[in-house]
């Protein structure tokens, strides 16, 4: 595994279980932001894994679609990857009308670490458990 892709992996470790960590004390919104962000990162490190540099982007639905372009089905489907690009968008005040349905319920921020995990789950399967050398404790 290369370096630079352990460094996404490790950060995106990180947000899933800040995450985790969050929903247990009710904070949705940023357990939204952080689960899209595990996911983000997650994918992002199997695009450099694949020697494809990353895209400047949050949406998931486009960085799905990039690793099926490289033969690589990520475990979301297109409602999912949607859901979580809007999700994230949820930092936000809710009166900036980017996420429909108003403040993420506990709901929404169960279903976001969820999708995180199935990914974080897969991308394992994938590319393999982290070394024990990359840096986390």
């Amino acid at each position: 595994m290369k370096r630079e892709t352990r460094e996404w992996l490790n950060i995106a470790e990180e947000e899933l279980r800040s995450g985790e960590c969050l929903f247990e004390r009710g904070f949705y919104r940023m357990v939204c932001y952080h689960a899209q962000q595990a996911v983000e990162k997650a994918l992002k490190a199997l695009l450099v894994e694949k020697e494809v540099p990353p895209p400047r982007t949050h949406n998931i639905l486009d960085l799905c679609i990039a690793l099926q372009e490289l033969e690589s089905n990520p475990p979301l489907s297109e409602e999912e990857s949607v859901f979580l690009t809007s999700v994230y968008r949820a930092r936000y005040p809710a009166g900036l009308g980017v996420l429909p349905s108003g403040e993420p319920s506990r709901g929404d921020a169960e279903k976001a670490l969820q999708c995180a995990s199935k990914v974080w789950h897969w991308i394992q399967e994938t590319l393999g458990p982290l070394p024990p050398d990359s840096g986390r404790s």
